[in-house]
C-alpha cells in the first residue's frame, strides 16, 4: 500500500475524531512513514510496518477522549434513545440499561459518566469503546434486540463516594439524540441518569 492510500484510509476510519486531532494523527504517521524511508525502507514495506489500518484506528479510538461539540443541537427523545433501567448491585456495582435503534453503530453512540447528582462530566466516550476506555471500571454487553431497539447493559464501578451517573447522546442522519434525564423533546440538557452509592 502507498503512504497516501495509507493516510487517506486511516484518516476515513478516524472520522469521530476533531479536524484537529485526526489531522494530528495524520501528520505523525506521514512522519513516522517518511522517517522509515529516510531509513531504507521502501514506501510499501514502510507503510506495513504500521500495521492493518482497521486496529490501528480501534487503537486510537479507544484511547482518544471524546468531546462533545457545543454547537450541536440535540434533542431529547426517550424513543429513540434512552436509559431504560439502572440499579446497584450488592457490590456496589452500576448497570445502566442503554436503549438505541437497532444496529447502530456503536461509535455513534456517546457516554457520558457524571461524577455527582448535577451531572458534572467526569469523563465520555463512544459506547463502542466503553469497556476499553476503562478496562477496569467499565464494561458493556449487549442484552437483548427487539427488531426496533437494541439493548445493552452498561456497568461501571463508582468513580466517587457519592455514586456514578451517565448520559447518552446520538448522532443519525434523522438528527441529534439525548438521553439525559429530562422531559421528552427538550433541548436543555437534564443531569444525567444518576445511581447514589
Amino acid at each position: 500500500m502507498s503512504k497516501t492510500k495509507f493516510i487517506n484510509e486511516l484518516s476515513q476510519k478516524l472520522d469521530k475524531l476533531t479536524d484537529s486531532d485526526r489531522e494530528e494523527y495524520m501528520s505523525f504517521f506521514s512522519e513516522l512513514i517518511d522517517d522509515k524511508i529516510e531509513e531504507g525502507l521502501a514506501e510499501t514495506s514502510a507503510v506495513e510496518s504500521l500495521g492493518d489500518t482497521e486496529q490501528l484506528a480501534e487503537s486510537i479510538l479507544t484511547s482518544v477522549p471524546v468531546e462533545l461539540d457545543p454547537a450541536t443541537g440535540y434533542i431529547e427523545d426517550h424513543a429513540v434513545i434512552d436509559c431504560t433501567n439502572r440499579y446497584r448491585d450488592d457490590k456496589n456495582v452500576f448497570h445502566f440499561t442503554i436503549k438505541i435503534p437497532h444496529e447502530t453503530d456503536l461509535r455513534d453512540v456517546i457516554i457520558e459518566v457524571t461524577r455527582d447528582y448535577s451531572g458534572t462530566p467526569l469523563f465520555c466516550t463512544n459506547l463502542k469503546y466503553f469497556g476499553e476506555s476503562e478496562p477496569q471500571q467499565t464494561s458493556v454487553a449487549f442484552e437483548r434486540t427487539d427488531g426496533v431497539s437494541d439493548y445493552y447493559e452498561c456497568v461501571t464501578k463508582s468513580y466517587d463516594r457519592a455514586g456514578t451517573g451517565v448520559r447518552l447522546y446520538l448522532t443519525t442522519e434523522k438528527g441529534d439524540f439525548m438521553a439525559t434525564d429530562i422531559s421528552n423533546k427538550s433541548t436543555a440538557k437534564g443531569n444525567g441518569y444518576w445511581l447514589s452509592a
